[in-house]
Formats: structure tokens, sequence, C-alpha cells
């Protein structure tokens, strides 16, 4: 377990590295107005998704007395299967998450919120679209020969099925509780805006039907944002770095590992006033001691997408892409949507 630990330090240090370039590099004319126009995603691969990494976040807090609420909506579809040994894993189908997050500045310096998601697993209705849509750009679907929109979510071992969902399931996930400081708040050019993020996983999610980990999770994590001048238009660039706790949970608990370093960039350009656009990478170590690639290999889950702010609403709807580009760790395919209601 350590071993697939120290592995990853590298990689995250790499990134945390690349986030200490960022916040160093000089801004053009751009101070940080406190908005970070982040996608809200977090890994959503079925085995993984159980666990407490909270949600892709920017450093600002939520102002005092006033809340800061996201409604997102995400499909992702499964395609992918390995055989090692004694060691089987197949996933193949769709899983829904509906998360509702609230965030609260209780003053100038902290913030607390509630995430609580719904999941399910199931079927699905995209195999068909997804495999066209892999066709036209030319990419590969090699894991997509079997019978189109079926759910097996299967995981077998030294002869011993653990897993073996393959009728539709859904409920509640497992809720998270988190608290924010701020270290730093930007106010002229060249600030960078600081704070500390954690966050607590309750388990209310079902582990059987893999809604929940069984255990509770704990995260903590360093969030920076800083405003750059790029073509003349505003570049908020958004980034952090932590560990993830998790707590000795029913998914799986004998491979399970116990700690995961996690970290994340985020580049935002606003065309205009309103209209913006996103591209993301997040980074997590293992979850568990597994030889299966798709199982215990290190994440890194790209993302790209695009905001539309409604000043007279004061709305801003998200939507984004995430694909399987580097790493067989996240879901083969991922479209999310969110709204966000600031400062009510």
């Amino acid at each position: 377990m350590a071993l697939s630990t120290r592995q990853t330090q590298p990689r995250a240090l790499r990134l945390l590295s690349l986030l200490v370039v960022f916040l160093l590099l000089p801004s053009i004319g751009q101070a940080d107005d406190g908005v970070a126009q982040v996608l809200a995603l977090r890994n959503q691969h079925p085995f993984l998704q159980v666990f407490g990494l909270p949600l892709f976040q920017g450093a600002h807090l939520a102002d005092a007395g006033r809340w800061d609420s996201l409604y997102s909506f995400d499909v992702v579809n499964h395609a992918d299967a390995a055989r090692i040994g004694a060691e089987t894993l197949i996933l193949d189908g769709e899983s829904y998450f509906l998360s509702l997050s609230f965030r609260r500045g209780i003053n100038d310096w902290l913030e607390l919120g509630i995430d609580i998601p719904v999941v399910a697993h199931s079927d699905g209705a995209f195999d068909n679209v997804i495999e066209g849509w892999h066709d036209l750009f030319g990419m590969s679907n090699a894991q997509r020969t079997g019978p189109s929109n079926r759910l097996r979510l299967i995981y077998e071992r030294d002869g011993d099925l653990y897993y073996n969902i393959n009728s539709g399931v859904s409920g509640i996930g497992d809720i998270q509780l988190s608290a924010a400081i701020a270290i730093r708040k930007a106010s002229t050019p060249g600030d960078v805006s600081l704070s500390l993020r954690s966050s607590v996983k309750l388990p209310t999610g079902n582990a059987d039907d893999l809604l929940g980990s069984g255990a509770a999770d704990f995260s903590l994590g360093l969030y920076a944002n800083k405003s750059y001048s790029l073509f003349k238009r505003r570049l908020r660039l958004g980034g952090f770095a932590g560990l993830l706790a998790l707590g000795e949970g029913d998914v799986l608990p004998a491979w399970q590992e116990s700690v995961v370093p996690v970290a994340g960039i985020a580049a935002n350009w606003q065309w205009n006033d309103r209209l913006g656009f996103t591209v993301q990478t997040q980074l997590e170590g293992s979850y568990f001691d597994s030889a299966l690639e798709i199982l215990g290999n290190n994440t890194f889950q790209f993302s790209v997408g695009a905001d539309y702010y409604v000043p007279d609403k004061n709305l801003l709807f998200s939507v984004g892409l995430v694909e399987d580009l580097f790493a067989n760790t996240t879901p083969d395919v991922g479209l999310h949507l969110s709204v966000r209601l600031p400062g009510r």
C-alpha cells in the first residue's frame, strides 16, 4: 500500500510545482475579482466516486452572510474491461449524479458548506452516440464491442465475486460537510487569493450498490486563484493541492489505500462579460492496490467547458465534457451541466 502512495507523489509534486509557478508569474493589470469559474467536477469512476474527493472549487469563499448555491448534473458513460491473473473488472453502463451544493459565508474568513449527492447506475442510452462521436474524431472504440446500453459493474478476485451490479440502482450518495478559511484575499492586480478547504464525507450511501463507501473520509487542501490578461481579456487561473484520507470502508476494503494525494489546475478565459471557456486537469493517486490499470492506477482527468453569466439574474450556467485521454481510471466520457447562484 505504501508503495502505491509513493509512486503518486512525484506526479502530485509536479502538479503542485505548476501551481506555485503560476502564482509567481506576474499579472498584467488584472486583479482577482473573487470569482473563479471552474467546472465543479470530481472523478466519477464507479468504484472511485464512492470516496470523499470534493468537487473542484476555487479559493474564493462565499460572501459573509450570503449563500452560494450550485446545482450540478453529470452523466458519465463507462466502457472498460480488464483481466490480469485472478483479477477481473468490467465497467459497462452509465451513471448519473445530481449534486446540490450550498456554501454559507459565516464571516469574512470562514465558510461552511454541504454537498448532497443523488447517484444512479443504469443501462444508459448513449453508447451508440458515443461510438459515433469517437468514430468522427478517430478515437478508439476497442472497449465498446459488447451489447449496447447494458449495465455491468463486475469485480472478481481470486475466484470470489465481490460486485455484480447488472440492474439499475439509485439513491442518496455520501453527504459531505465542508469548511473553508480564507488565508489571503486579492485586492490589487497581481494579488493571489488563498484558502484552506477541508471536508468530511459521511457514510450515508449504500456501499453494496456503489452509492457510497461505507466509511467517513477527510480531505484537506490549499486552494489558490490569480487573474491575468490574455489578448486583453481576463484569464483566471485556479488550482489546489491536498490529501484525501480514506476511512475503512466496505468497497473492496482489503485493497483500499488509506491516503490519496490530489491536485488540480484550471484556466478560465473570459471572451466577454458573459461568456467564458475553461480547461482543467485533476490528478489523484491510486485508491486501490490493484494490478488492473482501470482500477489501481493514478488518475489524470482532463475536461473542457464553457460558462455563460446572466447578470440581471445573477446566474452562471456551465457545461463541460470529460474524456479519459490520459488515464483509464476516469469515466470513458462524461457530460457536466450546472447552475450556480452566487451571493444570495
